[in-house]
């Protein structure tokens, strides 16, 4: 959607076990995606889980598939706005990994 100035992206997030109607909004003028359920963020300074959450893996291999120039997360249910580089932590994928 764009009213000739800017645009809204809205993406299903494929093969997602939560919902198969999940979907994430991309704005790509400002590289912000907003999303609920897929990835809540720790409080900042936080040490990654032990184990990643497969909703949160699944959101950054969608980011991954659309190709989407995301500098930051807006999760709906987390305590603040994060970046691309804090997912990837919350997941276990270092830069070494990428």
């Amino acid at each position: 959607m764009s009213d000739g100035k800017r645009s809204i992206e809205i993406h299903s997030l494929a093969d997602n076990s939560h919902n198969d109607a999940f979907i994430a909004v991309y704005l790509p003028k400002e590289k912000i995606l907003v999303e609920a359920d897929a990835y809540t963020p720790l409080a900042a300074n936080a040490p990654a889980p032990s184990s990643p959450n497969p909703y949160s893996v699944n959101l950054y291999q969608n980011i991954q598939k659309l190709k989407l120039d995301v500098k930051q997360i807006a999760a709906l249910h987390g305590p603040r706005v994060v970046t691309l580089a804090d997912l990837r932590n919350a997941i276990g994928i270092t830069k070494a990994a990428r």
